[in-house]
């Protein structure tokens, strides 16, 4: 069975990026050819939006050939206690103990509940005796992963607050192909659960945090294939810094325009300009470059740059630091070593003009 697996839209009525995100899901999930459209948690931000957004959401899931599968998520929980009516092809497992049944496969689901890794764990395995290990089984799941790298940074905006905190050795009890997760955010992950199947995370697939940087994915996974991470096109957010030196010859103006160029059209840029700048060379002051880089950067409709740069114009005119570096020039030192001792002795040139 071919699956599209996602989490963690937070749709809400004010944010077209993520209707955007959604819209392009379901156009790849018809395009793919999918069986199910697998949304683990928080597809929407608050409570109230799915009351409020109902009709937009059947409107856009209407035009798929294929399931839907939505478990409820930390944010979202509540939203769907009331049996709420999303479309004809839309399936809410709202009790863990009644799986969603699509041809030979069952998927079963963890709605979110306010409960300890002890009674996660307890739950999984009664889970593990409802499940048919003749079958294929895959399980929906909206929680933290402890065994990971992951910090509470990586969830969004969700503060310190545990939420459904488990292991992977928890799920090894459970005759499961796959467990698709939500929760955290920022990338797409996998771990393989002992004695049993896949553990991911798609990641946002939309940016919700300026955390949540570089391409977003989401999980495609078809028969007697690996999952693999499809890119999408959504909004997100691209890390820029850029390194002045100040013995290039290459317009640092230039540089950075060629970055931009090869920006993709869906990301709104980070940018930090650090190092050292001769503003000689270019005939432009600290605060005359910054203005030149704020304006290239408005124009593609980046966030307002960090300034970590310095110009230090006063050392390199220095006779004795000219001396120094004619030394160094003729020394035996690798070229990377001479950067190194460059940038230390231009670090204490501007240390002895400070105090003087």
């Amino acid at each position: 069975m071919k699956i599209l697996h996602t989490a963690d839209l937070h749709l809400n009525e004010k944010n077209d990026r993520r209707w955007d995100a959604f819209g392009e899901l379901v156009n790849l999930a018809s395009r793919e050819q999918v069986a199910a459209l697998i949304i683990a948690g928080d597809l929407f931000d608050q409570d109230v939006a799915a009351e409020n957004m109902r009709g937009r959401l059947r409107s856009v899931l209407g035009a798929g050939a294929f399931q839907t599968i939505i478990i409820p998520g930390n944010h979202d929980c509540r939203a769907f206690r009331s049996g709420l009516f999303f479309g004809e092809n839309v399936f809410v497992i709202s009790d863990w103990r009644k799986p969603v049944c699509l041809g030979d496969t069952a998927f079963w689901g963890l709605p979110h509940a306010d409960i300890s890794a002890g009674a996660l764990a307890a739950r999984l395995r009664e889970m593990a005796l409802l499940m048919d290990s003749a079958r294929e089984n895959i399980l929906l799941f909206h929680g933290e992963l402890l065994d990971t790298f992951f910090t509470p940074l990586d969830t969004g905006q969700e503060g310190t607050r545990r939420c459904m905190p488990a292991r992977l050795s928890f799920f090894e009890p459970l005759p499961v192909s796959y467990v698709l997760a939500g929760h955290f955010h920022s990338r797409y992950a996998a771990w393989q659960i002992e004695k049993g199947g896949l553990f991911i995370y798609p990641g946002s697939p939309v940016a919700v945090t300026r955390r949540e940087t570089g391409r977003r994915k989401a999980n495609l996974i078809d028969a007697d294939q690996a999952p693999r991470e499809v890119n999408l096109d959504s909004f997100h957010y691209e890390k820029l810094t850029v390194t002045l030196d100040p013995f290039s010859q290459q317009d640092p103006l230039s540089d950075l325009d060629q970055e931009l160029d090869r920006l993709h059209p869906g990301a709104r840029i980070l940018l930090t300009v650090e190092g050292l700048f001769d503003s000689s060379a270019f005939y432009m002051s600290e605060a005359e470059m910054a203005a030149e880089i704020r304006q290239k950067t408005k124009q593609v409709g980046a966030d307002e740059p960090v300034f970590n740069f310095v110009d230090v114009r006063h050392v390199l005119e220095d006779d004795l630091f000219k001396k120094f570096r004619a030394f160094l020039t003729e020394t035996d030192l690798p070229p990377e070593l001479k950067k190194e001792v460059e940038a230390m002795v231009i670090q204490a040139f501007r240390g002895v003009a400070r105090c003087s």
